[in-house]
């Protein structure tokens, strides 16, 4: 080939290649950007006992997109009383189920590969409800975890004698149990109480207590404790498809319910 056949050659392929990097610019060689969304840093929660956590919620955004962070809990039935749940190896005692839903979720947890998941989907497909404050109407979590909340202290207290709630900076909020937008109805209503009827097989349903799941081979009478488990994730809004999106979750605590 002479050299000017080979330079021809050149010149072409130049061209080609400034035409691919010229178009991955512009369309993304195909490939969708999609917003990625910061979870809180499992280290920023502090758990104690049984019945408190704090979460250092970081200054900074965790994304453009980001609007207000949402925690998801579960219900469990126990026949075991644990002055401690700061220890994963306690799931089991607690519910095997519990230890189930945790193993599930824990290859999410500061995963910098496990990013930009529905988890949403994920945590309702295992039974989690979002949790809600009490006169959402008033005080919708999703307003009072937004912008505002970010660089401040959000404390959980399940003490025992007193209804549990969340505080953040100097309001105090009561937790209040899903009722999945009206399509079941808690017993014996929408606090985190332990109770007979929170306890009751029967009630443990689709239709009622639809957060609620209990331990095999108990007895009635062997049903005497319920902890909730919370997990807490960042959401945002993807403004390409205008659906929300998920940080990874982190723990938030595993809750003795009080009497």
């Amino acid at each position: 080939m002479s050299q000017r056949s080979q330079s021809t050659v050149f010149y072409f392929l130049f061209i080609i290649c400034l035409f691919f990097i010229f178009s991955c610019g512009i369309f993304s060689c195909g490939i969708e950007e999609y917003p990625y969304i910061n979870p809180i840093p499992q280290g920023n929660v502090i758990q104690t006992m049984n019945n408190r956590a704090v979460i250092r919620i970081p200054r900074d955004s965790p994304g453009t997109t980001f609007t207000n962070f949402a925690v998801f809990y579960r219900i469990y039935i126990s026949d075991t009383l644990l002055q401690s749940t700061t220890s994963t190896s306690s799931y089991s005692t607690i519910n095997p189920t519990l230890a189930s839903d945790y193993s599930y979720f824990s290859g999410y947890i500061n995963s910098t590969t496990q990013v930009n998941v529905n988890m949403d989907s994920l945590f309702q497909n295992r039974g989690y409800k979002y949790l809600v404050l009490e006169d959402p109407n008033i005080n919708s979590i999703n307003v009072v975890l937004s912008e505002s909340s970010l660089g401040q202290s959000l404390e959980f207290d399940f003490s025992s004698f007193k209804r549990p709630t969340m505080k953040l900076g100097d309001n105090t909020y009561t937790l209040w149990r899903s009722d999945g937008g009206g399509l079941f109805s808690p017993r014996p209503d929408r606090y985190f109480v332990n109770s007979g009827e929170l306890r009751n097989p029967d009630n443990i349903n689709s239709q009622i207590n639809a957060d609620v799941v209990t331990k095999a081979n108990l007895t009635a009478a062997d049903m005497r404790y319920t902890y909730a488990a919370m997990f807490i994730v960042a959401v945002g809004i993807n403004s390409a498809s205008y659906s929300n999106i998920y940080s990874t979750p982190s723990l938030i605590h595993v809750f003795q319910i009080p009497d």
